[in-house]
């Protein structure tokens, strides 16, 4: 499950809040909250289902003092011990496992210990003084576990409190076996350790939140120097004019296509593209013109790709290239003769014909020159690209808005070493 999304000035602001002196209260905005949970819950549910069988292990180890104490009601607090209560907290603690939602996990275990400490105070009732005593500690021990030990959250520590001490106050005003100062001094002691153990559970939660906001800004702030290293690594590895790689790119990504074609065995072909008379089209209508151009080429280059694989770079000036992996001459062929189609029926942008009056000699038009080899260790890159130069060369030669593949005796050294 993805991490809803938090903004940084959010974690910012709920930093600030929880860093001062003054109570504030431990619930984040949503989006936060939802992800503080989604991060932190797992590992919570875990401790707590460690903590809680620590829990229902200590209180079945009662069963000898209740012996020792008092063998009379000993198969009642075993009966109630065991056959009742247990059972009833291994299911709570085994739903820990399973990874349950927030109000679920603390309302159970919440449940779970004050059925614990209640079932104490039902058990000790009215025994004997020493026993009327002795629960006044199993109430605070059970507090202490609570708030301390597992830690709920705030408002299911608070509740868990007032139900033992209002258990605890029944269990006093129903007692025969202490006097009233006995009681006064076990119920004061009961909210004493109430008011201590909920300011510290306080403080603990309201560490973890901040210690969990300060981490998540650390996690923020390496996103995103990421994000903008990617930006200034894409804009390093692009052509500002036409958005296409520049030429850094492209002989990373050809040296890399080389050696997968390598490999492969299959074949790689490339395609130079040159837009016609570009001088005389800057001379005549301006750079900024000829920017444009460009940019409608780099544009009508990248429609004339067939799959994510195919690659487009600006090589330089009013050149461009294309490279195209694990496709034969055929293929390439095809792909640079419906790039010139494209430029062909599209033409130049619109221009002002009250100012700069149209050249009918200028024809919005490229020429291609397609070469394909199948790379192995006896050859070199530049063979290709030489290869694909001279077909440009040749279809310049031949009056330019055309294909032309490499020259046959480009191609035979090409694939000549290939073969050897």
């Amino acid at each position: 499950m993805p991490n809803p999304p938090v903004q940084s000035e959010v974690v910012n602001r709920q930093i600030s809040r929880l860093s001062g002196l003054r109570f504030q209260w431990l619930l984040f905005p949503k989006e936060l909250e939802n992800r503080f949970e989604t991060e932190t819950g797992d590992r919570r549910s875990r401790r707590l289902w460690l903590e809680g069988l620590i829990a229902i292990i200590l209180f079945d180890l009662f069963l000898i003092a209740d012996f020792y104490g008092s063998p009379q009601q000993f198969r009642k607090a075993f009966v109630v011990r065991l056959l009742v209560v247990t059972p009833i907290c291994l299911l709570v603690n085994a739903s820990m496992l399973r990874r349950p939602e927030k109000v679920f996990r603390e309302s159970s275990i919440a449940i779970a210990a004050c059925l614990a400490g209640i079932t104490q105070l039902y058990l000790e009732s009215n025994r004997n003084r020493v026993a009327s005593a002795y629960v006044q500690m199993a109430v605070v021990a059970v507090i202490l576990f609570t708030n301390i030990v597992m830690r709920l959250r705030l408002p299911y520590a608070v509740a868990t409190s007032v139900v033992m001490l209002g258990g605890d106050g029944i269990f006093l005003w129903r007692d025969h076996m202490l006097g009233p100062n006995d009681k006064i001094f076990g119920l004061g002691l009961a909210i004493g350790a109430t008011a201590i153990t909920l300011v510290a559970n306080y403080s603990s939660c309201r560490e973890e939140r901040l210690n969990y906001l300060l981490h998540l800004r650390g996690e923020l702030l390496v996103a995103d120097l990421n994000r903008l290293n990617a930006q200034l690594l894409r804009r390093s590895e692009s052509d500002a004019l036409t958005g296409l790689a520049n030429r850094h790119s492209f002989d990373t990504q050809y040296v890399e296509l080389w050696k997968r074609s390598m490999v492969s065995g299959t074949p790689l072909s490339v395609i130079i593209v040159d837009v016609d008379h570009f001088k005389q089209l800057n001379d005549r209508y301006g750079h900024l013109y000829g920017d444009e151009v460009l940019k409608r080429i780099g544009s009508l280059l990248q429609q004339a790709l067939r799959v994510k694989d195919d690659y487009a770079a600006r090589f330089g000036g009013e050149e461009f290239m294309i490279l195209l992996p694990a496709t034969p001459e055929t293929a390439g062929l095809q792909v640079a003769e419906r790039l010139r189609k494209m430029v062909e029926l599209a033409g130049f942008p619109a221009l002002d014909p009250s100012q700069r009056p149209y050249d009918m000699s200028i024809r919005a038009t490229v020429s291609c020159g397609v070469a394909t080899a199948y790379p192995t260790v006896h050859d070199t890159p530049e063979q290709l690209l030489e290869a694909a130069d001279r077909a440009l060369y040749q279809a310049k030669a031949e009056g330019r808005n055309r294909v032309c593949s490499a020259p046959k005796n480009a191609r035979a050294r090409v694939r000549s070493a290939s073969a050897t």
